[in-house]
């Protein structure tokens, strides 16, 4: 059997060395062969994940959810997918956090062959894949705004300050939304579509929401003073977001969103398309190594 690892050298403040020698001697108590491919510039994990798909039993993507990103991207749309593992070394870690994995590189590394295979669920947004999360209106443009020095030093909370501070500026757009043949339209400062219960790093956005349940949910908030923020924040970190009468929740397989304002769409932690885009979900398509 063989396991290519394809490594982002410049992730997790740059000690991805140590931790590939470390993972490589793992993997070889059960892998034949093992290769280590080292990323230089972006695009390379999806280059090497399409190049060795075809000849390898398990591609470990080592690196933050971007390296990941990339990785999905090179093997999803194959008809031969070696099953994926993650070794996070982010900011944010979402797709390790919904798979319940440890976030410490160490511990992911020394456990990794006791792991069990799982089938996952994909999101499709135009040409893209995503693990995790699609977000649009005030939340994706101070997301794009956090310096990488504050990502680094707050980690997910640097999106939340910036994300309660945009909030309170108090601006709304006009949402045009087709879910499963059903219809919502009307004015909300965001939009957050996900697949699992975590969006930036934080959990309970959608508590029911599970990697595997074959669902895109989603959440519609409206224009917020600082007084609904306030009542707003308990809802959400006792995992009670859905009670609150500040939200509106929407669960389906397919939907459509537009707006007459000329709004980009955040997918994964990073830029994604304009708007208008329509959103799928691919049930229990790609085989991933997660504890059991």
């Amino acid at each position: 059997m063989k396991a290519v690892m394809i490594v982002n050298p410049s992730a997790g403040k740059e000690k991805a060395v140590s931790y590939k020698e470390h993972l490589e001697r793992e993997l070889s108590k059960k892998y034949d062969e093992v290769e280590v491919l080292e990323t230089r510039q972006e695009g390379d994990a999806t280059k090497f994940a399409i190049d060795c798909a075809a000849t390898t039993d398990l591609v470990v993507a080592m690196g933050g959810d971007g390296t990941l990103s990339e990785v999905i991207m090179g093997i999803a749309p194959l008809e031969k997918r070696p099953t994926l593992a993650f070794i996070p070394l982010g900011t944010v870690n979402e797709f390790a956090r919904a798979l319940d994995m440890p976030l410490v590189p160490e511990e992911v590394i020394d456990e990794i062959l006791t792991y069990k295979p799982r089938n996952i669920d994909l999101g499709y947004i135009e040409d893209q894949y995503f693990t995790n999360s699609v977000t649009i209106g005030t939340i994706p443009r101070a997301m794009h705004e956090v310096p990488s020095e504050a990502k680094t030093m707050f980690g997910p909370f640097a999106f939340v300050m910036k994300g309660v501070q945009t909030l309170a500026e108090n601006e709304n757009y006009h949402f045009d939304i087709t879910y499963d043949g059903k219809h919502w339209k009307g004015e909300a400062a965001i939009v957050m579509i996900g697949l699992t219960s975590y969006i930036a790093g934080l959990e309970h956005f959608f508590p029911n929401a599970t990697p595997d349940d074959g669902l895109i949910h989603v959440m519609i908030i409206p224009e917020l003073g600082f007084s609904e923020l306030v009542k707003l924040a308990p809802d959400l970190w006792k995992g009670k977001i859905m009670e609150s009468e500040h939200v509106q929740m929407l669960t389906c397989k397919t939907l459509t969103v537009s707006a007459k304002e000329p709004l980009v769409t955040n997918v994964n932690g990073d830029e994604g398309p304009k708007l208008p885009v329509e959103i799928t979900v691919k049930p229990q398509f790609l085989t991933v190594l997660a504890p059991h």
